[in-house]
């Protein structure tokens, strides 16, 4: 087969991008390294190689795929190749992403949002600003179907409704809740979230964006992961090894997208550079960001409480007294009835809430790559919107009367981005203003390893408009 085109990864990034090139007649093969997932909107297009999300039994077996770590061998742990979830573990940063056709919108949020940091995309590159990337952003909401929960809709625990005339935590309109790809219409409240969404109530790329490009040509090939890329006579080749029978194979295209989520897109710069494959990339690395992400667990405790329901995330919420709250959000244990726990546990977990809290970071983490193992340093002293959202946690542990307790010394992400930043200067930037990679024609970079910052808020749009804003510039000079 000869593609116009090839993408690795098929979240945010790949997913939005392949949609635009085949749409616009491209060629295009989608490799992903993760399966397509057992779920309602899947098997009802026609897929019928599908993996279980990790509920019930599964939940011992398909919940972790790789664990790496600086201190691991090169290739990591593997508990089962067709597990949900990435580990990356290490004192500086540690990091949670997914695997799976559809990327990350199997275990995210849900939350469709622009960014809180103020003129995001402005003065990044020549080309690019928070006016010409605006369109971008407004074709990935409408496609995602997304809007804000409303006031008095009767949805289980949405923040707008809960914190109602609370003395010291609010939720009202002048707090703008997150856009959500949610079908709240027919959704269901319970096990839509980080589990994944079985019957399809969170809205996924793979039944959203992949599923129907296939129809219009896309060649989708999953569980195939990239392990070297590289030139070729044609432009660019890409090594694949696949999960099941570990057999190699290549290909061959004059374009090449990455789009593997942050640390794998690092990897195989990293990786290729070392081998020589590619020249020198001065500023891979360079300004890796956590998102500014801290993790609290809010042990409330409430009697009669089922936090366990509602849409993936309750919504955002804020103290009163606070006029720099950062960009905080509240979860139940949404899922917790797919996973095999005791009763009383579970009971117990219901009753509990987790509280994700964002800010813009200052983006200065270094991503090395050392004996073939990617390694993270980020200064979590020098992020002080860290210790914010620490004190922020605080004051709602003595506005609730119960405690919040976080990882304060051990910062944990969901968010990873940057190392592959824009920039036009080579020595800053690995890509330009068109997503293309400084110095290698036909090697382009589509997903959050491009951003230029932390944008304070859940990223998911911002990789998607980025996407977008490469596959357009791609297509208007084919």
């Amino acid at each position: 087969m000869t593609y116009d085109a090839i993408i690795i990864g098929s979240g945010f990034g790949g997913a939005f991008a392949a949609d635009h090139l085949v749409n616009a007649g491209m060629r295009v093969a989608l490799v992903e390294r993760g399966p397509w997932r057992d779920t309602a909107p899947v098997r009802a297009a026609g897929i019928t190689q599908r993996s279980p999300l990790p509920h019930g039994v599964h939940a011992l077996t398909h919940l972790v795929r790789r664990i790496t770590s600086p201190l691991l061998p090169a290739g990591g742990l593997s508990p089962h190749a067709h597990g949900l979830f990435d580990l990356h573990l290490e004192g500086d940063m540690s990091v949670v992403a997914s695997s799976g056709v559809g990327g990350g919108s199997h275990v995210y949020s849900a939350m469709n949002t622009r960014p809180a940091a103020e003129h995001y995309w402005d003065q990044r590159a020549d080309g690019i600003s928070d006016k010409t990337m605006a369109p971008y952003y407004g074709q990935a909401l409408a496609r995602m179907g997304a809007r804000a929960p409303r006031h008095g809709e009767g949805i289980p625990n949405f923040t707008g409704d809960r914190f109602s005339g609370h003395a010291l935590l609010h939720a009202d309109k002048t707090l703008q809740q997150p856009e959500m790809g949610f079908r709240f219409e027919r959704g269901a409240f319970r096990s839509n979230s980080y589990f994944g969404s079985a019957d399809g109530s969170k809205v996924t790329l793979d039944e959203l964006l992949v599923a129907p490009a296939m129809s219009k040509g896309l060649d989708v090939l999953d569980l195939h992961e990239a392990v070297d890329i590289g030139r070729s006579a044609r432009g660019w080749r890409v090594t694949l090894r696949h999960q099941g029978t570990g057999g190699y194979r290549h290909l061959d295209a004059p374009r090449l997208l990455l789009a593997a989520g942050t640390l794998n897109t690092m990897r195989l710069l990293f990786a290729a550079r070392a081998r020589g494959n590619l020249a020198a990339l001065p500023a891979l690395g360079l300004g890796f960001s956590g998102n500014g992400d801290m993790l609290g667990y809010w042990a409330c405790n409430d009697d009669g409480a089922d936090y366990s329901l509602g849409t993936p995330c309750h919504g955002r919420f804020a103290l009163r007294a606070d006029g720099e709250t950062p960009y905080l959000t509240s979860f139940g244990m949404n899922g917790i009835d797919d996973l095999p726990l005791p009763k009383i546990l579970r009971a117990r977990l219901r009753r509990d809430l987790i509280l994700v809290a964002m800010g813009a970071d200052e983006a200065n983490g270094v991503a090395r790559w050392r004996s073939g193992r990617l390694s993270l340093h980020y200064n979590r002293d020098a992020n002080p919107v860290l210790a914010r959202i620490s004190a922020t946690f605080r004051q709602i542990a003595q506005a609730s009367g119960k405690p919040v307790r976080s990882l304060r010394r051990y910062p944990v992400t969901v968010h990873p981005l940057g190392g592959a930043r824009v920039a036009d200067d080579p020595a800053l930037g690995v890509v330009n203003a068109s997503g293309a990679v400084h110095g290698h024609p036909g090697l382009y970079i589509a997903d959050a390893s491009a951003l230029p910052g932390a944008p304070g808020s859940p990223p998911s749009m911002s990789i998607a408009a980025w996407s977008l804003h490469v596959a357009h510039g791609i297509t208007a000079n084919t």
